[in-house]
């Protein structure tokens, strides 16, 4: 899907040096050896998406260069001197540097494909939406409503409504049904996958050495998967 989406969108890249992190923590003052940097860098624009603008401090902000380095500082000043003050270090902090720029990309590509394509939720929905995502936050963190709250405010929300409102108007819950409209639409799974699925985990099914029938556990290999067929095409859909 991400190729058929580039091949129709325009994608300019103006991608900065490595160096302009560093400056960011005074780690290298030097200014880019190419003069032609110096209008890229003034003008804080790194990529445009169809004339979507994608700003450094975007940039920044989605890679989180500084946070990263001051915990390396913090861990091994050896090694920080590495990264930011050789050409192989600023090597690897440009091409993660890149790889967080092509993620912003993807995800404005499929932003406006979902636009396109007319995709809409619901106040309804998105309210179901944001009640799941909290029980799963709170279960798979063993967090009580008060400690959800303090990790909130610690997080900059004045409250829980500031929270969700954010959450509500992400252009990710767009996305999100996009991909499962494009993708999950058109899982199907065989009695043949089944079956093969039974035979090589038949282990799994067997307690006090009695093996459950293909019949009674067929629906929950289907689900299974199902889940796994889901993960991998969002994988390569994305």
């Amino acid at each position: 899907m991400k190729k058929r989406i580039l091949a129709s969108l325009l994608v300019i890249i103006m991608i900065l040096p490595a160096t302009v992190f560093a400056q960011d923590l005074n780690l290298d003052s030097d200014q880019p050896a190419d003069p032609s940097l110096k209008n890229k860098m003034e003008s804080n624009i790194v990529a445009k998406v169809n004339g979507e603008k994608i700003t450094r401090q975007e940039l920044l902000q989605k890679a989180k260069i500084n946070q990263v380095l001051m915990k390396i500082n913090r861990i091994d000043q050896q090694f920080l001197r590495v990264l930011t003050g050789t050409k192989s270090g600023k090597n690897v902090i440009k091409e993660y540097q890149k790889r967080k720029l092509d993620n912003l990309i993807n995800n404005i590509l499929l932003e406006q494909q979902a636009q396109k394509s007319g995709i809409s939720l619901s106040q309804e929905k998105k309210e179901k939406i944001y009640q799941q995502q909290k029980k799963a936050i709170l279960k798979n963190n063993n967090l009580s409503q008060k400690q959800f709250l303090s990790i909130l405010k610690k997080q900059g929300f004045k409250n829980e409504k500031a929270y969700k409102q954010q959450f509500l108007n992400n252009p990710q819950l767009k996305v999100n049904k996009l991909i499962e409209k494009e993708v999950v639409s058109d899982i199907k799974i065989t009695d043949a996958e089944i079956k093969k699925f039974y035979e090589k985990n038949k282990k799994q099914f067997t307690k006090n050495n009695k093996t459950q029938s293909l019949e009674k556990v067929k629906p929950q290999i289907k689900e299974l998967l199902k889940q796994q067929k889901r993960s991998k095409q969002i994988k390569q859909y994305e």
